[in-house]
């Protein structure tokens, strides 16, 4: 029997295609497989496509560029897929057929993790149709298991994660802070058990744990203002590269001028009022964090500082989507949070921080003194709002 896991709604997708307003096919990395790259040797489309017209009698290599991480396909000046056609359809696919696609292009947004005894399936928030799939799982999300081989610790520990980010005792931020001090925690460890999980996550250890929390001062200025430079570090080089303008550029110059045009007394008050709003979306919020944790959290050949990494990541971009969402909310005099807005923003922050392991560990190194946190910045950075 195989051994599955995937994601609920994991059947329920299908893309839309022409139909879609943020397409995949444009403003950000698009990868191309070596075997994709040797099969497009000496392949040609119409030369009548305007988007070819300029090197007519050219392979489709002739838009692949080759760099260190691997090969990508040259956006046009429109930072578009120079293959995307006026009715927002592939050229490749219609001319040639799904089979000449490159494996990016074949699987996105689904996601595919082969562990040595099970396949994990989930779908990437950077696509809109699954953040419609998120926002449309009125039981919460969930996954279906097929078969019953033995896991591994890691599996364990991923699986404590999930289960207190659904734990409703405990505000979105309260659990955050949990999981992470549990993680610190287990770090520290010689040997993980099954029994010794089960105690480190016994109510005995963590009921203190949130009445200390709950007993802590935060200052909702410092957690802002960190945020705010996370938000702008985080978005500096897709800035730089003039992608994504639409819903970066005007909140990035906001962000840099807040402290010239807001008093803190204006801000807190904003702050709160803002997180009020944002409430309505407490059950998105939650399902979005829990699909990144699913799909990033543990993959094949991770360890347990991987997995911290990862949680400590997916903890930063959730951040970041929430100043951005403040900063655009600010821009537009403060009017109703739409939901088209917010999931065109996990979109795109999806999209933006849409890291590999080793850029993570990269982006860890330069920007911290450690890849992992201390306990009290993450605390800092998530802050004691509800959310």
């Amino acid at each position: 029997m195989n051994n599955n896991i995937k994601v609920n709604y994991y059947d329920r997708f299908k893309c839309i295609a022409k139909d879609c307003l943020l397409t995949c096919c444009q403003e950000w990395r698009i990868g191309v497989d070596d075997a994709t790259l040797e099969k497009w040797q000496g392949v040609h489309l119409r030369t009548e496509h305007q988007q070819v017209e300029k090197q007519q009698g050219q392979s489709l290599c002739a838009y692949v560029q080759t760099e260190e991480a691997g090969h990508r396909i040259i956006l046009n000046e429109e930072k578009k897929c120079p293959f995307l056609n006026a009715n927002q359809l592939c050229n490749v696919v219609t001319e040639l057929g799904e089979e000449y696609l490159s494996e990016t292009c074949t699987i996105f947004p689904r996601q595919v993790n082969v562990f040595s005894n099970r396949t994990e399936y989930s779908l990437d928030t950077g696509c809109p149709v699954v953040v419609d799939l998120l926002n449309d799982t009125k039981q919460g999300m969930g996954f279906i298991e097929e078969g019953t081989s033995q896991k591994e610790i890691l599996y364990s520990i991923r699986k404590m994660i999930l289960t207190c980010m659904q734990n409703d005792d405990y505000t979105l931020t309260e659990r955050m802070m949990i999981i992470f001090y549990t993680l610190l925690e287990l770090l520290e460890q010689d040997e993980i058990t099954e029994t010794s999980l089960k105690e480190i996550i016994s109510s005995s250890r963590i009921q203190p744990l949130v009445q200390t929390i709950r007993g802590m001062k935060f200052n909702a200025l410092d957690t802002f203002w960190e945020n705010n430079e996370l938000f702008l570090d985080v978005v500096h080089n897709y800035r730089k590269q003039k992608l994504y303008v639409k819903y970066l550029e005007e909140i990035s110059v906001m962000a840099e001028s807040l402290e010239e045009i807001y008093t803190d007394c204006l801000l807190r008050d904003d702050i709160k009022q803002f997180q009020s709003m944002l409430k309505d979306y407490e059950a998105l919020l939650k399902n979005y964090l829990m699909s990144e944790i699913f799909s990033n959290c543990l993959m094949p050949e991770m360890d347990l500082e991987d997995v911290v990494m990862g949680f400590q990541w997916i903890s930063l971009a959730y951040v970041v989507l929430k100043q951005a969402l403040f900063l655009n909310w600010l821009m537009n005099d403060k009017k109703e949070i739409e939901y088209s807005l917010l999931r065109d923003y996990i979109c795109v922050i999806s999209r933006v921080t849409g890291y590999e392991q080793d850029d993570i560990r990269e982006y860890l190194e330069n920007s911290f003194e450690d890849v992992i946190w201390e306990w009290g910045y993450l605390a800092l950075v998530i802050g004691n709002g509800k959310l």
